[in-house]
């Protein structure tokens, strides 16, 4: 892939990639039972993003649910294999205010297990499905540094209020547990409004392009390298719900999902990226 005239100065930025079913997204009460029969759609997802990466010359870290390891270790082998990052994205897709401690333990430790089994080496990184929202969830990080995980990169607190971004460490830092935490990044605009714009949910799909690189470079320029995430299933033209998902899920997931392929493209001809593990070998190493 030709290098943009906008490329970046040649920061290495982490790319992360939240692997997971179109119905693991499951609002039903008795969430789960009928899994095993739906229809899968997320080998080809995950090898379209493996051949846009693959043209780019670009890597890297794939938070892989434990549910997806069980049904495909296979795909998880492949990306291992292909020089990516394999991490945790937790078993079930529960959010973590949802679990007891033992619970939320019980979820990481299984889905390490099979992650491991599936590529050979330990797992080292996690991302929390919905992610860590709120500081009175930080006692999962606590869990996850009790377990012999190195580093998190799912602490988003920042929402939309304004101006509660001065307050949150922008970049990566480590926590009283020994844990590193790389947060995703996020841009104080339109008179002081937090824009978590670096990736999937809403931002691929509903910022201009043009408006995601400028704030990145701004970032690239002010504190190094940036976290950006995707999905996916985002870079499909279609969608899928399951029965009862609420109706802003479903518009949420359907908007704006032809801008996704287009811009994910550009950003990989304007910025270099490559795993978590690479990115901050430094700090992890430490």
């Amino acid at each position: 892939m030709t290098r943009s005239r906008f490329a970046s100065d040649g920061t290495r930025h982490a790319l992360t990639i939240d692997v997971e079913e179109w119905f693991h997204d499951d609002w039903r009460p008795n969430r789960g039972l009928d899994w095993d029969r739906l229809p899968s759609t997320v080998v080809p997802e995950v090898e379209h993003v493996l051949e846009l990466l693959d043209g780019a010359g670009a890597r890297a870290t794939f938070f892989v649910l434990g549910d997806v390891a069980r049904r495909q270790p296979g795909l998880v082998r492949r990306i291992a294999e292909l020089g990516h990052e394999v991490a945790s994205h937790g078993y079930a897709h529960v959010k973590v205010a949802a679990q007891t401690r033992a619970q939320f333990a019980a979820d990481v430790r299984h889905s390490r297990e099979i992650l491991a089994d599936a590529i050979g080496i330990a797992v080292e990184g996690y991302r929390a499905p919905y992610f860590i929202s709120s500081p009175r969830e930080l006692w999962a990080t606590e869990v996850l540094a009790e377990l012999g995980f190195r580093y998190d990169a799912g602490y988003v607190p920042v929402r939309w209020m304004p101006y509660i971004g001065c307050e949150i460490p922008r970049a990566p830092y480590r926590l009283p547990s020994g844990l590193w935490e790389f947060p995703l990044p996020f841009a104080e605009a339109f008179g002081g409004w937090n824009l978590p714009y670096a990736g999937g949910g809403p931002m691929f799909r509903f910022l201009p392009y043009r408006t995601m690189r400028r704030f990145l470079l701004r970032h690239e320029a002010e504190l190094g390298p940036a976290v950006v995430y995707l999905h996916p299933w985002e870079l499909t033209p279609t969608t899928r719900a399951l029965p009862d998902t609420p109706r802003h899920v479903r518009l949420w997931k359907r908007l704006g999902r032809a801008r996704t392929l287009p811009s994910l493209r550009r950003l990989l001809a304007d910025f270099h990226f490559a795993p978590i593990r690479e990115v901050h070998a430094d700090k992890l190493a430490a």
